[in-house]
């Protein structure tokens, strides 16, 4: 059979759904054939398209050859890659590794909740991996707990590039966005819930959200884009304020008051754990 399928192609077939929101579904595939070295026979990926009907969306499709495009340029540990993609003319849809769990999951397991200086720890990769995209001009713009994959013993990687456009007020697809509790606006910056618009700040902000619910195992009551303020932080000591401190800067409701990129996210995190 392998000799039958062209060079670099391969033949699968689906296993399961793995997740579905209202605008797109990953789902697990099997590989049957292959003359492609990286995708021997009986390997399983996963795969990410459209829902039907967005498929033949303009916007959408924009969108999702935007995000393909960005995943082909960008090569980091914490960066999910695109392993390969559709023939021409058939249904559009990416094929990245598989993965077993989410910091979503993770959050809702109570695993390490409490432990700042891990999560510290873990929100400075998530920075160094932020501020290599947007060193390559990739924002993400909906940088959330589900968007944050990761496989055991493996490094958390950031997924889903390319949608976050549609997070704002006005959009009329937000509705139909995967969410998890409050909905994808608990992460969304005030500059981007106004205008559907957001630089590197915007990310930053998400990130800081994201990093204080998985210290306190929940979402705060906040109002959309308003950061967090007034909160105790997760310990006495000098770093575990220093932390609290570090992500109520990257919470700040605009984006002047923020820190100017994540590079000083990532070295302010570490110096917190490092005050112990």
């Amino acid at each position: 059979m392998a000799n039958s399928v062209p060079f670099n192609q391969f033949l699968f077939q689906p296993v399961e759904l793995l997740g579905a929101g209202g605008l797109g579904s990953v789902d697990k595939i099997r590989v049957t054939a292959s003359n492609a070295p990286r995708m021997p026979v009986g390997s399983e990926w996963a795969r990410k398209r459209l829902n039907a009907q967005w498929n033949q969306h303009p916007t959408m499709r924009e969108r999702f050859e935007r995000e393909i495009s960005a995943l082909r340029r960008m090569s980091h540990p914490s960066i999910v890659t695109c392993e390969g993609e559709n023939l021409p003319g058939g249904e559009r849809f990416y094929l990245m590794p598989l993965f077993t769990s989410s910091v979503r999951k993770w959050i809702a397991g109570g695993n390490n909740r409490g432990d700042w200086k891990l999560i510290a720890a873990l929100g400075a990769g998530l920075a160094d991996a932020m501020q290599y995209a947007h060193d390559q001009g990739f924002i993400h713009r909906d940088l959330k707990p589900d968007n944050i994959l990761f496989n055991g013993g493996g490094p958390l990687v950031i997924a889903d590039w390319g949608l976050g456009y549609f997070v704002h007020k006005e959009s009329k697809v937000l509705q139909q966005l995967t969410r998890g509790g409050m909905g994808t606006e608990y992460y969304c910056s005030l500059e981007q819930w106004s205008s559907g618009k957001c630089d590197g700040r915007g990310d930053i902000y998400s990130l800081g959200m994201t990093l204080d619910e998985m210290v306190t195992g929940s979402q705060r009551a906040i109002v959309v884009g308003m950061g967090l303020t007034g909160t105790a932080p997760p310990g006495t000591s000098p770093g575990a304020r220093s932390f609290q401190e570090v992500l109520q800067a990257m919470t700040a409701p605009f984006a002047a008051q923020r820190f100017a990129t994540m590079r000083d996210v990532a070295t302010s995190l570490r110096a917190a754990a490092a005050a112990g």
